[in-house]
């Protein structure tokens, strides 16, 4: 049992580290998208001042994101058929609502933090200088924290609503697997009843005759 919950809770995070990696990058490529317009200028920004090696780690943050979520994937199938197995019906857990905002504010705090340090480094290597706070609020990025706050809130929302059904499978399989295992009834069988008695040889028809005589030659 032990072991069934911490590995959950480690697949619970490398799941959740995984889908900031998603938010991180669609949320950086909304935050120019949203400020700049779709079309070269976009292209260009998204390619120049510091960000050439932009479509390397979007790449690696895509590959990331689909590994985590075909395992969430796979996770949730199997947990679903270990349920079926033992006749575990999925147990209330904690409300999406709840889950939704703690999640969505420490993602949205990584997903700022991140790209807050990726702006700066940027600019720090293609310009000399740091914008510090202006990453997230200066006249640069005016619709950064927005556009973070958004994106983080769709990927909170999905992450919700699949920790919450994981949570609930789990728990129906720990109290599946904690019910005493009964052996099965063995009644005693009632012995077989004859449907007619057997009566008195000496009642029958022909008892009051003697034996036929045997003839000796």
């Amino acid at each position: 049992m032990r072991t069934l919950t911490i590995s959950h809770d480690v697949r619970n995070r490398l799941a959740f580290w995984a889908l900031a990696g998603l938010a991180l990058f669609v949320a950086h490529d909304a935050v120019f998208l949203a400020q700049v317009g779709p079309g070269k200028a976009l292209v260009a920004d998204l390619r120049t001042a510091g960000h050439e090696y932009w479509g390397s780690a979007s790449f690696l943050l895509l590959l990331i994101a689909l590994i985590g979520g075909a395992a969430t994937w796979l996770r949730v199938g199997n947990l679903r058929r270990q349920a079926s197995s033992l006749g575990a019906a999925p147990a209330s857990s904690q409300p999406v609502a709840r889950r939704f905002v703690s999640t969505w504010w420490r993602l949205a705090t990584l997903v700022a933090v991140a790209f807050a340090v990726q702006e700066n480094v940027e600019h720090l290597i293609a310009h000399g200088h740091a914008p510090i706070a202006g990453a997230l609020l200066g006249p640069e990025y005016p619709l950064a924290l927005p556009v973070i706050g958004f994106v983080s809130a769709f990927a909170a929302a999905l992450c919700a609503l699949v920790a919450r059904t994981q949570e609930a499978l789990v728990v129906a399989i720990q109290a599946a697997l904690q019910r005493p295992i009964r052996a099965p009834s063995l009644g005693v069988r009632p012995p077989a009843r004859l449907s007619s008695r057997i009566g008195s040889v000496l009642a029958r028809r022909g008892a009051g005759r003697a034996p036929p005589a045997l003839d000796f030659v």
